[in-house]
């Protein structure tokens, strides 16, 4: 009697690795677009944060209190800052954020007042470096009022 060996041949476990070539050739494309929408996501709750943060401290301080970015109002290649303005302490220090993501806003910083106001208007604009679609864009802005809002799609 001849025993029959159990597996795969060359031929079969080839023509599945082909297969599973092809299936990651078509979904590499979205995978990438999803991985440039989750940076700029990310990099919008930070920033949003940062703000509530800092117009709650500006409140609960009795202090004025700064975000700034570290150079100009390119707040992505540097990162920013959270400052009470009265003592100078540094309350918290963001640094650079992904590479491929556009950051930038209308002013290098804000202050907020200790009743969580701010003097001006402020937006900034979030969104990848190479064309994309207005879903992969975020846009905060701040009142004067001092709450930020966050919406997707560019800043008009």
């Amino acid at each position: 009697m001849r025993s029959r060996h159990h597996g795969f041949t060359v031929v079969e476990a080839m023509v599945v690795v082909g297969i599973i070539a092809i299936l990651a050739a078509f979904a590499a494309p979205a995978m990438n677009q999803l991985i440039r929408t989750q940076k700029v996501r990310s990099i919008a709750y930070d920033l949003f944060a940062d703000l509530t943060y800092a117009r709650s401290e500006a409140i609960a301080r009795g202090h004025n209190v700064g975000i700034g970015s570290k150079s100009g109002n390119d707040w992505g290649t540097s990162g920013w800052f959270v400052r009470d303005l009265s003592t100078g302490d540094q309350l918290r220090d963001q640094g650079p954020r992904a590479k491929g993501i556009s950051f930038t806003a209308d002013v290098p910083g804000i202050i907020f007042l200790p009743t969580g106001r701010t003097a001006m208007n402020a937006s900034f604009t979030i969104k990848p470096v190479e064309t994309a679609p207005d879903d992969q864009k975020r846009c905060i802005r701040i009142t004067a009022s001092g709450r930020p809002n966050s919406t997707t799609g560019p800043c008009p």
